[in-house]
């Protein structure tokens, strides 16, 4: 009986230690085991055997484009206890370095470093270093490795293993910030100048990952240190070269912010105006899942053109026009229509009420667009309201892309094995987010694991300041 016992312990002891609950800290920088920040940016974290290396590129007390910065390696068992394991290059040329990236070659059994580098700014080059050792040192095998496009000199890079032991090298372009992925060779040391097109312009550091047999890409405008953050641009494709579908961003909002619509004040001049040419539309997101079978649009009327003083404009007043709307729910990544019925119109003195009645919807996400009818179009909106207690957060979309959710720089998605699978976690940098203004000690976002709908779309990345997570 005793030994049932012992036996049951150890099995609960070791079923414990290979599910070990861990805490992602967002609100507060990464330190090491001596209490100190984590300096480490613009690289990536990689599970290399039982251990975590964050490699990335050090600023220190800098502005971020001097030759001080620095390739390091943290390594860490949990995420969350950072071991500084020292600088990955022994001996380099002077020069300003960014973008470190270590994948290991299981045919030679070697850890390869690629990084971005420039002899003199912005003269990119790419270079690579090899290693026996994940945590190095890295020894420079070439500082100036040629790839299909280097004749417009190259920037930020990625890098990522598919399954079949072939590895691709994802990079953009200084010239027109161009971004393409290309084949690497047995070695992952230099490229075959097999490559896709261009796949996206005036974007930067780039991620690729594989999820359910669809190949991404993550990438989105130059933020080059920039507080505001840069999105996160989806693309996918059947094969790593190719060809590439933009499919949505994760890290913008639908537009901008539009408070008025929602304001409670119907029978004034506070509304949004949307017109043809901006193809402008009105999405209203809630926090929960609602149903909706109601809504009421206030079309403002009452603004009229000319100055004072010009009596030669015969028109006193616009015409007063009735509009249409198509109406949208959101459903499993894709924007789905509603078969609305226009119940009632109303005019008054300064507005058209619209009354849309529709089978119920559950869903937490609307679009309503105004059905532009010519170039000419120009309508005022003053208020929508569904049938809903919640007060939703409304956004003008147009053509400028909306603010960041997240105000970070994509670095990378990092591979995580918990117990409940593969999850796949999307990197930042927050700049300017330090208390002391130090830039190494800028903070780090990591987003909860990615969630992926059925059709390969993902959600959007939403703000934690913690969450947990199991280790396998």
């Amino acid at each position: 009986m005793r030994f049932v016992f012992y036996t049951l312990l150890l099995f609960y002891c070791n079923a414990a230690a290979a599910q070990q609950k861990i805490f992602i800290d967002n609100a507060n920088p990464q330190l090491t085991t001596l209490g100190k920040i984590v300096d480490a940016h613009d690289g990536r974290i990689i599970q290399f055997g039982k251990k975590f290396y964050w490699y990335g590129t050090a600023y220190g007390n800098t502005n971020g484009f001097t030759t001080a910065n620095e390739y390091v390696c943290y390594s860490s068992i949990n995420l969350k206890d950072w071991k500084y394991e020292g600088p990955l290059l022994a001996k380099k040329p002077t020069g300003v370095y960014y973008r470190p990236h270590v994948v290991y070659n299981k045919k030679t059994n070697k850890y390869i470093l690629w990084y971005n580098w420039y002899p003199k700014l912005w003269n990119g080059q790419f270079g690579v270093a090899e290693s026996n050792n994940p945590h190095g040192p890295f020894k420079i095998i070439n500082d100036n490795v040629q790839v299909k496009h280097s004749s417009l000199g190259v920037g930020d890079l990625g890098v990522f293993t598919d399954d079949d032991g072939k590895a691709y090298l994802s990079y953009n372009t200084i010239t027109g910030h161009k971004v393409s992925v290309e084949l690497l060779d047995e070695t992952y040391t230099a490229s075959t100048r097999q490559g896709s097109e261009f796949i996206a312009e005036h974007c930067e550091a780039g991620s690729m990952f594989k999820h359910n047999g669809l190949y991404y890409l993550l990438t989105d405008y130059t933020c080059c240190f920039c507080t505001q953050g840069s999105g996160a641009k989806v693309f996918t494709a059947t094969h790593p070269l190719g060809k590439y579908e933009y499919r949505q961003n994760i890290n913008r909002h639908p537009g901008q912010l539009a408070a008025v619509l929602q304001d409670g004040f119907v029978n004034d001049n506070f509304f949004e105006t949307f017109t043809a040419k901006e193809q402008n539309a009105i999405t209203v997101n809630y926090k929960t899942i609602s149903k909706i079978n109601l809504l009421t649009i206030h079309q403002f009327t009452g603004n009229r053109n000319g100055q004072c003083g010009q009596v030669q404009i015969p028109a006193v007043h616009d015409p007063i026009l009735e509009y249409e709307f198509t109406l949208e729910y959101f459903n499993e990544g894709e924007w789905k229509n509603i078969n609305a019925v226009k119940k009632t119109t109303q005019n008054q003195s300064q507005q058209i009420i619209y009354n849309y009645s529709f089978p119920a919807v559950a869903a937490s996400q609307f679009r309503i667009t105004p059905v532009y009818s010519d170039t000419l179009f120009t309508l005022l909106i003053a208020e929508i309201s569904f049938n809903t207690k919640e007060k939703p957060v409304v956004y003008k979309t147009n053509s400028a892309a909306g603010k960041p959710i997240i105000p970070a720089q994509q670095t990378y998605v990092m591979q995580v094995q918990t117990n409940a699978g593969k999850k796949l976690i999307w990197m930042g940098d927050l700049w300017g987010s330090a208390s002391d203004n130090i830039k190494g000690h800028d903070y780090q976002f990591w987003s909860t694991p990615l969630q992926f709908y059925k059709n390969g779309l993902m959600q959007p990345l939403q703000w934690v300041n913690n969450y947990s997570l199991k280790l396998k």
